[in-house]
């Protein structure tokens, strides 16, 4: 399912990404998809004739979303569609990625523009490249395989609570990827005894109010409200 054209790659990168498939456990039919899919747009500014990793993680996007979603209805069979958007959220968000490109040791293989330091959310965006790069490249069977073994499969973790997530961090992650700000925090109410508080908090996102939540502390209530809003941005996305 190749697709694109095979350029010619020196040597030296060719030995690179030679090495980075055997992490990966992938091998490419067209591996220019996946020397692109480690290529920042910084790169590009001095080396016209290669290509950045934007469409691929664009495309990728999709992939992990679609696969991903495939899987939690299938093992979460009776979940409605707010728990399964809220595992799946975990699952896909930037710092999962860069988690699993960690594992890869990205770092190594990803090509940026002269001063340009490998930042996190580099790595995050070129592992979703690589997702779009190996469906592309071999097809829906392999990328569901290094899905299922990479994203999918800390799906009860994230399920149970074994991971604690820092919903805040996300939205905020989000938002400013969006060009939206800051999320704003503001204490809607405040009920019960002063020994035992409870608050209501609300969120908003470019001056529109996208979800309140309710939490024992300020900061649970404020955790609590960004994960429903990072959920329902989340929803957004998928139905646009």
């Amino acid at each position: 399912m190749t697709t694109g054209p095979i350029r010619e790659i020196k040597p030296n990168r060719s030995t690179l990404l030679a090495e980075l498939e055997k992490k990966l456990l992938v091998s490419f039919v067209n591996i220019t998809l996946l020397d692109q899919a480690l290529t920042h747009s910084s790169y590009t500014h001095d080396n016209k004739d290669s290509a950045d990793y934007e469409r691929l993680e664009f495309f990728g996007d999709a992939v992990l979303k679609f696969i991903v979603s495939e899987y939690l209805v299938q093992t979460y069979e009776t979940y409605d569609e707010g728990r399964l958007t809220e595992i799946r959220a975990v699952l896909v968000n930037g710092k999962t990625l860069q988690v699993v490109a960690e594992g890869f040791e990205l770092q190594k293989y990803i090509r940026a523009g002269s001063g340009i330091p490998i930042k996190p959310s580099m790595l995050g965006r070129s592992m979703e490249a690589i997702l779009g790069a190996i469906y592309l490249d071999r097809g829906m069977g392999e990328a569901k395989r290094f899905i299922d073994a990479h994203f999918c499969s800390q799906a009860e973790a994230v399920d149970q609570d074994r991971v604690k997530e820092n919903y805040k961090a996300q939205l905020q992650q989000m938002t400013q990827a969006r060009a939206q700000g800051l999320p704003k925090y503001t204490v809607l109410a405040v009920e019960g005894p002063p020994h035992d508080p409870l608050f209501t908090v609300g969120v908003s996102v470019a001056e529109k109010k996208i979800a309140e939540a309710k939490g024992q502390s300020k900061k649970s209530a404020e955790q609590e409200a960004a994960k429903l809003a990072y959920a329902i941005l989340c929803s957004a996305d998928d139905l646009s």
